[in-house]
């Protein structure tokens, strides 16, 4: 038995596909199958169903899957410790993003990040936030820069910044001249909504707890909604760092809501036993100076999705 063996059981038992499997472990799709019938013939047992189309995990192999996580993340972790004791920023490290910070948050810190730790081999992952704590979970990932999620046990949560949420009213949605907008002043009718899958929808509904929206634009994408309300087809919510990717004549219609601000928090999130806790604080700090350049909130409201 060996850990390469070990990792195309678990490489195989994600993607359900023997070429895929392959692919994702870098080594040919024979070599991969050959490999793990080795270890089904030393251990006497089937981890897989091959009659099945997508290949299925028996119920023995579901049970030795979970065994071989372990396995792999101890052994994940004798490289951390030796690291560890030397105090090296050395090694890999592998960051998850959530997809709605991917384009206003990856730019403004990784050429400091890789400027900094040139011997550190630094991977980026985006997915939802869902996805990104499985992969946490499972050792796949050493930690997370994502919207600060509630009842969640097991990991350290260091919040990285505050940033407001403002709201984008055209001119034939405007009853006044107020540069600052009450929550109570909006009629959530007018409001454009990502689908109900979407983070930041579930910020909006806490924002408008019970609230109708206007959902004849069914989309998931944030800047198709901001450029429709930008045109005149209603109201939307945006995030101050996705603002200021806009043309000034655009900021035009941007309002911040009356303090304090409904505003999301934007943690680094890891496992509390993880032996790269002095790399991932240090990345922290590192993370946390590079958006504080931009500018600092104090007087917000948190409002973050449920989970």
């Amino acid at each position: 038995m060996t850990i390469n063996q070990l990792k195309y059981v678990l490489a195989l038992n994600k993607y359900q596909n023997f070429t895929i499997a392959a692919e994702k472990s870098f080594v040919s799709q024979p070599s991969l199958s050959m490999q793990i019938q080795k270890l089904e013939k030393e251990l006497n047992i089937k981890i897989f169903d091959r009659s099945k189309k997508p290949v299925e995990t028996t119920e023995i192999g579901e049970k030795l899957v979970k065994q071989f996580q372990i396995i792999i993340s101890e052994s994940l972790k004798v490289k951390d410790l030796i690291n560890y004791q030397k105090n090296k920023i050395i090694g890999n490290l592998n960051i998850g993003i959530s997809s709605s910070l991917e384009s206003t948050v990856l730019p403004l810190f990784t050429d400091s990040l890789l400027l900094k730790y040139p011997d550190l081999n630094i991977n980026f992952s985006t997915n939802k936030s869902r996805l990104l704590y499985d992969s946490l979970k499972s050792n796949e990932l050493d930690f997370i820069i994502g919207i600060t999620p509630s009842n969640i046990n097991d990991f350290t949560i260091l919040p990285l910044y505050y940033e407001p949420i403002l709201v984008i009213i055209p001119k034939n949605l405007k009853n006044d001249n107020s540069t600052e907008i009450e929550l109570t002043e909006i009629n959530s009718k007018n409001i454009l909504v990502p689908n109900k899958e979407n983070e930041f929808r579930k910020i909006i509904e806490n924002i408008f707890p019970s609230a109708s929206f206007n959902e004849k634009f069914k989309n998931n994408s944030l800047e198709t909604l901001v450029n429709l309300s930008l045109k005149g087809n209603g109201i939307s919510l945006i995030p101050y760092l996705t603002s200021l990717n806009l043309r000034d004549k655009q900021k035009a219609k941007v309002y911040n809501f009356k303090t304090p601000e409904p505003s999301r928090e934007i943690s680094v999130i890891y496992k509390n036993n993880t032996l790269k806790k002095h790399v991932i604080e240090e990345v922290f700090l590192l993370i946390k100076s590079s958006m504080k350049k931009i500018k600092n909130f104090t007087d917000v409201e948190i409002i973050n999705p449920n989970n």
